[in-house]
């Protein structure tokens, strides 16, 4: 049973990549996960999820009731239905929330850091060695216009799981040597065919992501010492922020990008503006997009194609589920975060740091993109995983003192 669960994983996770999307969904499709094919896949593998999650519901409920913040987030998207612009697609997306977030709570319940890495390097790299064939012998389908795709639908697609799959493999390439030179190359696969995606947000969060790794060690330093090193790296951060700011055009030009960011800087504008319309609830869970009020702006902006989301994960959250939604994503970040720094300080070992990079790629990620409550996809899906973790961790360590003294400190399912 325990190997047909992992079967059951394997797959699903694979799908949640967009693996084979290049093949069964229109190139100028907004939405995926609209097409029936993929929902029918999807909504099969997240009943085999419930499955399986009510056979280890002791330790499921266990973490559904430290971290209420996401469960409250699948609600209040269940909820915007009463009150959205389009009912049937804020149900249809809040029930795939919903299959999407108990996928991660089955991984957290399950796996430990480190499994989850490895499950997750799996997937995104046998995603690249398939985009890799697919570029090389089918180019009509693995490359477009704007960049390559491999076998996902959007360029964008392709660049946000291959910037997974190099921290996936950096993380266990450096975590121990057996394998290690496998790893390393797939790690560059994976950042080349990031490179090759031209998806600028993804390359430079990776960018980002990879010069923040080392500072990790900081973690480890006594009280005096990291006071030391803040007041030395401070100014420095500031200083190379500040030049980041002044060179933004020169940066941008050089990326093939307007100061604008692509027309995100008005599309940012304009949602605003409809965000004042509905601030506390909005306009119901993903619904926006498919009413009149989104093809105005998609209408105002002017681009080649209907806009599919606000092009930054919290103002999409805000459009969707209003200033209530924000607030509980935020808090929800915030929490993760601590949580993450505690786990990455006690246990040294570099997986977990998996939970941490997350959580940052997820903060860094949807300023310019969204995979906030990103239904059907790996992102959520990984970060729904570490965050429950995190919480059963953060729980397992509150008990430790009164009744298990000697226990181990990571959570156990």
């Amino acid at each position: 049973m325990k190997k047909f669960e992992s079967v059951v994983l394997f797959i699903l996770l694979l799908f949640a990549t967009g693996a084979g999307q290049a093949f069964i969904v229109d190139r100028g499709a907004s939405d995926s996960g609209g097409e029936p094919l993929i929902q029918a896949l999807f909504g099969f593998l997240y009943l085999l999820v419930i499955l399986f999650t009510i056979k280890h519901r002791s330790a499921a409920l266990k973490l559904i009731l430290t971290e209420r913040w996401l469960a409250a987030l699948c609600i209040w998207a269940l909820m915007s239905v009463a009150w959205s612009v389009e009912p049937g697609e804020s149900l249809r997306r809040a029930l795939a929330l919903i299959g999407t977030t108990l996928a991660g709570l089955y991984i957290a319940s399950r796996y430990e850091p480190r499994e989850q890495l490895k499950a997750m390097a799996w997937v995104l790299g046998l995603g690249a060695i398939a985009s890799a064939a697919v570029i090389v012998a089918v180019p009509s389908v693995g490359i477009t216009q704007d960049g390559m795709q491999g076998i996902y639908n959007l360029k964008n697609s392709l660049g946000r799981v291959m910037s997974l799959g190099a921290f996936c493999f950096a993380l266990l390439a450096l975590s121990e040597r057996r394998h290690r030179m496998v790893r390393i190359l797939m790690f560059l696969l994976c950042f080349t065919l990031l490179i090759l995606s031209k998806s600028a947000t993804a390359v430079v969060v990776t960018m980002l992501m990879f010069a923040l790794l080392p500072l990790r060690k900081l973690l480890y330093l006594r009280p005096r010492q990291l006071l030391a090193a803040t007041a030395i790296l401070l100014p420095l951060m500031a200083a190379a922020a500040f030049w980041i700011v002044e060179s933004s055009e020169d940066i941008l030009q050089a990326m093939g990008r307007n100061p604008s960011l692509s027309g995100r800087i008005p599309l940012w504008q304009l949602v605003l503006k409809e965000i004042a319309e509905r601030p506390i609830r909005g306009y119901g869970f993903t619904a926006f997009w498919n009413s009149w009020a989104g093809e105005r702006v998609s209408d105002t902006v002017k681009w080649d194609y209907a806009v599919p989301h606000a092009h930054n994960g919290f103002l999409e959250v805000w459009l969707g589920l209003g200033f209530v939604g924000l607030a509980l994503i935020l808090i929800n970040l915030s929490r993760s975060f601590i949580l993450a720094l505690r786990a990455a300080r006690n246990h040294r070992e570099i997986e977990y740091s998996w939970p941490l990079l997350l959580v940052l790629f997820t903060v860094l990620y949807n300023l310019t993109e969204n995979s906030l409550l990103a239904v059907n996809a790996i992102p959520w899906i990984a970060y729904c995983a570490a965050n429950y973790w995190l919480a059963g961790t953060a729980r397992e360590e509150a008990l430790e003192p009164e009744s298990q003294p000697e226990a181990e400190p990571a959570y156990s399912a």
